[in-house]
């Protein structure tokens, strides 16, 4: 995992495990949580070559688009909750968004934004205070997010074409994709609101921030070429990126 994302995940595992002191008291609360949940995914997407305004390699502005870079992504998932004691417990939780974004042509993204189905499971622990009838935590949990829909840079191949200005067929080389699936690293730090109508019923609110890491990504640079003449592929590449997403969740679960 990168550098950034274990300069956030360090001091709040310390900051969890100095609020859970009591690691090994026993305590009457049931060991075991299975729950489902909704979630609103508040999504901050990578940058494009649209969102960011590039300069071409001739340093001519390209012409810039205004993009909403956020969009939020409706989805809902399953939780388990292993309780080492009142304070301190495991967590594994996974989440599932249905909805296939557009972009703004109307059309499915599939450039420089991963688009799809986005599917999300998250590891971890979370710790704090239960009383008689709430509980509030904090929590850290890493993971990963991923998309059904992105596009991969896979290399260049050499083309035919047919120059007009020479009356010549000269070979250029063509930058080739896929449309694959993509994995991001995440965290998901936040907090989490419990309320316990019965010893065996827990409902829960959580909110945080899902931070994800996205990889260096490359396409097609969109240069204008004359029309009478063929035109080399040009590569646009996104440095690697992390980006802050909003979450809220809304769940009930069984306790035993």
């Amino acid at each position: 995992m990168r550098q950034p994302l274990l300069r956030t995940i360090l001091p709040a595992l310390a900051s969890l495990l100095l609020i859970g002191n009591e690691a090994l008291a026993q305590n009457d609360v049931p060991r075991y949580e299975i729950g489902g949940q909704f979630s609103l995914l508040s999504l901050n997407s990578p940058s494009s070559q649209d969102s960011i305004g590039l300069k071409d390699y001739f340093d001519n502005p390209c012409v810039e688009f205004d993009l909403k870079c956020l969009r939020v992504e409706p989805g809902f998932g399953a939780r388990f909750t292993y309780n080492l004691t009142s304070r301190i417990a495991l967590e594994a939780e996974g989440n599932f968004f249905p909805g296939r974004p557009l972009n703004k042509f109307g059309a499915f993204t599939t450039g420089g934004v991963p688009a799809g189905h986005i599917y999300q499971a998250q590891f971890g622990i979370k710790a704090g205070k239960r009383f008689k009838k709430v509980g509030v935590f904090m929590k850290v949990r890493p993971g990963f997010v991923g998309f059904t829909e992105a596009s991969e840079f896979t290399g260049f191949k050499l083309k035919t074409f047919f120059d007009p200005s020479h009356g010549t067929m000269v070979q250029l080389e063509n930058a080739e994709f896929r449309i694959g699936k993509a994995t991001c690293p995440s965290v998901d730090v936040g907090g989490v609101v419990e309320f316990y109508p019965s010893r065996r019923i827990v409902t829960r609110l959580d909110v945080g921030d899902t931070i994800i890491r996205y990889g260096i990504y490359r396409e097609e640079l969109g240069v204008v070429c004359p029309l009478c003449c063929p035109c080399p592929t040009r590569l646009f590449e996104r440095p690697a990126e992390t980006r802050h997403n909003l979450q809220f969740s809304a769940g009930v679960g069984v306790r035993f």
